[in-house]
């Protein structure tokens, strides 16, 4: 039942969609403390996350939107590429790397924000590096996020809480990865 209530929380705080970030934070915030058994209520502890993630996590939702923009429109703007199709074909290759790569980058920054207190900076840094030392888990997050994404498919009423389910069973791998980075993060 938590998880519903969390799951309402997340989509009500990130509908201006400037605060998905920090909602998202917030909700990564309560999961990890699931996964260590030292939840509290959880909409003390989703507005508490939210209050203390807002700025950092606003800040990395505002970095990654932008991202994934600039690399969308660079994707579009390949077909238009005067040079031989081998070049545009090398330029769609690179973009797909660099969309897979942020996307991985992108799983680990609001649960790693969470988990950790880093700067922005440090954050975007060390979910990069996280995610590429960790591909493996990695794969398994996005596998749990598919499922869940074709659950809501499946039952468009479960969108509303797909995403919580989702990240509460993601949080077991991210809490696992976290914790043997630990004391060196901190």
């Amino acid at each position: 039942m938590n998880l519903c209530v969390l799951g309402l929380l997340w989509l009500l705080c990130s509908l201006p969609l400037i605060t998905a970030g920090a909602s998202t934070a917030a909700m990564f915030h309560y999961t990890l403390e699931l996964t260590k058994n030292e939840e509290g209520y959880v909409g003390k502890t989703f507005i508490r996350g939210f209050r203390s993630l807002f700025v950092r996590a606003t800040l990395l939702w505002m970095i990654m939107a932008g991202a994934a923009l600039f690399l969308v429109f660079d994707l579009y703007c390949c077909q238009f590429i005067i040079f031989s199709a081998v070049l545009r074909q090398a330029a769609r290759i690179l973009i797909l790397s660099l969309m897979i790569l942020s996307v991985a980058t992108g799983l680990y920054l609001f649960p790693f924000l969470a988990f950790f207190r880093t700067t922005v900076k440090q954050t975007l840094i060390r979910s990069f590096i996280t995610a590429v030392a960790n591909l493996h888990i990695t794969a398994v997050v996005l596998l749990i996020y598919g499922l869940g994404a074709a659950a809501s498919y499946l039952v468009p009423p479960l969108f509303m809480i797909w995403f919580a389910f989702a990240s509460y069973a993601a949080s077991f791998c991210f809490a696992a990865v976290f914790r043997r980075y630990e004391e060196g993060v901190q």
